[in-house]
């Protein structure tokens, strides 16, 4: 009968999740919102024909703000001893949400060097993930194909990015991460990710306001700076991206 107790083993898109918060729990991840505007690129935006996603302006910002502020590029890496990575650029890691095997699952893909790209061509990367069947991008096959394997192995496989490695970290899981909060007042109170930086952003208001929250590494940055770093990317998004979206 329906109502008595059953158990299952772990849908393979539950099983990456799985290693993501265990990962992250390792990590020493804080957090904070902050309430940013951004009336200048949203008046730039309209001009676009169909606009961009918010999604590829914010890599774009991340990007060129990342020129300033090395951190964005920087992971803690404890093995073999503990250290500082810094990769040569940044890497944007993107969260997709795909319909698959009738189901809701979250995907992970990365933009490598988003500073040498343009937002419509960002925001072409971001599309295809969203559209593309998902077995057609690699970095979905390849968390599918390591969710098939035994725990033991899975946990092994992670951790060689996340904590050996800060190359195949960056290549992987990015130098920071960029998700869109889609619903009305809605907030993120807790983080558990194992990517130094983690940017979630809400809906513009009518004023052009927009809540941004940052969940970030603080092995790797404190909450002072945190706090310049996040109005860096808010004046970047009003002069240079609103430029950048107003060019003919």
């Amino acid at each position: 009968m329906s109502w008595l107790p059953r158990s299952s083993s772990v849908p393979l898109h539950r099983r990456w999740i799985g290693e993501i918060v265990h990962f992250g729990q390792k990590s020493h991840v804080v957090g904070c919102n902050w309430t940013i505007n951004v009336a200048p690129v949203v008046a730039a935006r309209k001009q676009q024909q169909p606009p961009v996603s918010w999604v590829a302006i914010w890599v774009r910002a991340m990007a060129l703000t990342g020129r300033q502020w090395p951190v964005l590029r920087t992971c803690y890496l404890p093995y073999p001893w503990p250290r500082m990575y810094v990769h040569p650029f940044t890497v944007a890691a993107l969260v997709v949400e795909r319909q698959w095997r009738d189901t809701s699952a979250v995907f992970l893909d990365t933009i490598k060097n988003p500073e040498a790209l343009s937002i419509p061509e960002i925001d072409e990367t971001f599309r295809s993930l969203r559209e593309l069947p998902v077995e057609s991008v690699g970095a979905f096959r390849h968390l599918i194909r390591i969710s098939k394997f035994p725990l033991v192995l899975r946990r092994f496989l992670w951790s060689i990015p996340l904590y050996w490695s800060g190359r195949l970290r960056s290549r992987y899981m990015g130098s920071f991460s960029i998700n869109f909060l889609r619903a009305p007042r809605f907030a993120v109170v807790q983080s558990t990710t194992p990517i130094s930086f983690s940017i979630l952003f809400g809906l513009v208001e009518p004023n052009g306001d927009m809540l941004v929250q940052l969940f970030w590494d603080h092995r790797v940055l404190d909450g002072m700076d945190a706090n310049r770093l996040i109005r860096d990317i808010e004046a970047v998004m009003n002069a240079e991206i609103a430029a950048e979206l107003g060019s003919p």
